[in-house]
């Protein structure tokens, strides 16, 4: 009787061990399969990059473009640009496949006070989006999946996120000279 105990204590541990293995492989192999494409990988294998996305949404919307940026699909190579447009007092959002290029939706909505006097302030630059998203691309030569107007540190600037390889470089280009401003490099982070 103590023996068949014995054996039964020792098959128990062996299922044990063996579920407890089991269960961690199925959730280290779906870490695996939920980062195996991170937003840098589906950006960089995009058929349309930002700028693209940029004129074809201007086609769409006539007016000042604020900020685009890329947004993937649940970690699946696919994804889509977010354009942000301001017309008559509005702030368009225009979605851009980015595989087709083709316009997927267009969202309206009023500008607050604090939207308003941001746009206010980035229309006295005299450096546009496009030219601080080329003079960014000119200093790290990457793929553009994120630009827009922000202040920083109380002064008007362009933020652009460029990917080249597994790093992400963010890019600040002051509104007024057209200069970088700053300029630091990440990893591509697979949870974005």
């Amino acid at each position: 009787m103590k023996n068949l105990s014995t054996l039964s204590k020792s098959i128990i541990m062996v299922l044990s061990i063996a579920g407890v293995s089991t269960a961690a492989i199925a959730i280290g192999q779906t870490a695996i399969t939920n980062s195996q494409v991170s937003e840098a990988v589906a950006a960089a294998q995009s058929k349309i990059s930002l700028e693209q996305a940029i004129v074809i949404a201007q086609k769409t919307i006539k007016g000042d473009v604020v900020s685009a940026d890329f947004e993937q699909h649940d970690h699946s190579a696919g994804g889509d640009y977010d354009i942000n447009i301001v017309a008559s007092n509005t702030e368009y959002e225009v979605k851009v496949d980015a595989n087709s290029g083709k316009v997927l939706s267009s969202k309206r909505e009023k500008l607050d006070k604090k939207d308003m006097a941001e746009y206010n302030a980035m229309k006295k630059s005299e450096t546009s989006l496009n030219q601080a998203i080329k003079k960014a691309n000119q200093s790290v030569k990457g793929k553009v999946i994120e630009a827009g107007f922000d202040m920083d540190f109380g002064k008007p600037a362009y933020k652009i996120e460029i990917i080249k390889g597994t790093q992400v470089h963010k890019v600040v280009v002051d509104s007024m000279t057209g200069k970088i401003i700053r300029s630091q490099v990440e990893a591509a982070d697979n949870d974005d």
